[in-house]
């Protein structure tokens, strides 16, 4: 299978920066009215079948919660400012506070602020799920510039019975077994952590929605970050059946280094395919290990009740950038280049995957490639020379088509990049050297 190259640069990397400008203003919680607005605003750019599932819904422990909005939230000065206003910046107030009006004075007002010490200049995001709070955020100069005396506090917050909301986008392979692609919409603002990962998704079903044959069934995703695959677990036991593998989608757009975040087993296909991609990349990259403690929707599927191979290639790895979940994750801190150099190798990933197919030799010793017309003499293949690395592949695939092995292994073994096999896999194909392996 030959790979279809991605669009030039400039396209894709416009589709993916405009969609997330369209998105970012857009107020989200798990469950609410942004929430479904942004999944209509992608719905502009690809067909998204809008799922919903009701709140109060048990999925296995969890219950799914209420919608969440904000109608107001802000501090009120002894000197009749307004301060920590949530139409200044969304992260003033905690998602999923409940509303609160009161008095206090200034030191008793510190208490309930969330700040970010280290970075003094950052307003923190936070949150009050499935519990029963209020709370506000502001960056440390802020409070340090709040005057002595008393202060009005006004939260305005809904909570209210709807659903929650799952953007899903199905495309059919030559075999049900399906490769899952998540990503999570879940939070205000979050260029990098959130936006990131749901625009370069979008682009990347639109290049594979353009392939004329695929090997595996693919499934994008977009839900709220944790509840969001719990429900769809729950829900369709079957479709998850099908799932032989996937990544999670975040943290793609931001100028750091590579990492892959490995599955639970550490040497699944999925793992193969994008360590393989990246290391046949011009990217420097961290190869990380499975870790509970720390993740993102790859621990659903990694979980001791499923244990389905799911891995996440990431630029910086969550949590290890100074912007997370603040209010400097904006559109500043992501780049429309990082953007597009984290869609190739999320391409080649996938595309290795469409190749790893598991082949058998039809032969007993290294078959005569010149009698059946496919020596590859044009590529200096003669007189003991194995000239490129095109050539080389003859002979890599004839010593490695045991039946066992799948082209991924073969390519690694001979380490060159899965994509200069393309051509003697046809010929061998073609000739009846070598049969796929079901």
């Amino acid at each position: 299978m030959k790979e279809m190259p991605a669009p030039n640069a400039e396209y894709s990397s416009n589709n993916m920066w405009d969609l997330m400008a369209e998105l970012f203003p857009v107020y989200r919680a798990l469950c609410g009215p942004g929430f479904l607005k942004s999944l209509e605003i992608i719905q502009k750019h690809l067909s998204l079948d809008i799922k919903k599932f009701p709140s109060g819904q048990k999925v296995f422990d969890w219950t799914i919660p209420k919608e969440f909005d904000v109608n107001k939230a802000y501090v009120e000065g002894p000197d009749g400012k307004r301060y920590l206003d949530f139409d200044d910046c969304n992260y003033h107030v905690w998602l999923y506070s409940k509303s609160f009006k009161g008095e206090m004075d200034r030191e008793e007002l510190i208490k309930n602020i969330a700040t970010m010490p280290e970075y003094p200049d950052s307003v923190p995001l936070r949150n009050a799920y499935y519990r029963d709070l209020w709370g506000l955020s502001g960056s440390v100069h802020q409070i340090q510039n709040l005057p002595e005396g008393r202060y009005k506090v006004n939260i305005d917050t809904e909570h209210y019975d709807g659903f929650l909301r799952i953007g899903e986008y199905y495309l059919p392979g030559e075999t049900k077994d399906e490769i899952m692609i998540t990503s999570y919409l879940c939070h205000p603002m979050g260029a990098n952590d959130n936006l990131s990962g749901v625009v370069l998704s979008v682009e990347l079903f639109k290049l594979l929605a353009q392939l004329s044959k695929r090997r595996y069934s693919y499934r994008l995703l977009i839900w709220p970050e944790t509840i969001g695959s719990v429900t769809y677990i729950a829900n369709f036991p079957d479709r998850i059946k099908n799932v032989v593998g996937g990544y999670v989608v975040t943290c793609v757009g931001d100028g750091g280094d590579f990492t892959y975040k490995r599955s639970f087993n550490g040497d699944s296909l999925i793992d193969r395919a994008a360590i393989h991609a990246l290391k046949h990349s011009e990217h420097t990259f961290k190869d990380v290990s499975y870790r509970h403690d720390s993740g993102s929707d790859e621990c659903r599927f990694n979980s001791v009740g499923l244990r389905l191979p799911f891995g996440s290639i990431m630029r910086t790895m969550y949590g290890h950038f100074p912007q997370y979940h603040s209010s400097e994750d904006n559109l500043s801190f992501v780049q429309k280049k990082c953007l597009y150099e984290s869609l190739k190798i999320y391409w080649s990933t996938l595309m290795t995957l469409e190749r790893a197919v598991t082949y058998k030799g039809k032969f007993i010793v290294d078959p005569f490639l010149t009698k059946h017309g496919i020596h590859p003499w044009d590529q200096g293949t003669t007189g003991g020379n194995l000239g490129s690395a095109v050539g080389s592949a003859y002979y890599h695939l004839m010593g490695g088509v045991d039946g066992k092995s799948d082209l991924l292994e073969i390519a690694d073994k001979a380490g060159e990049p899965i994509t200069v096999f393309d051509r003697a896999v046809e010929d061998f194909l073609r000739t009846g050297l070598m049969e796929k392996v079901n």
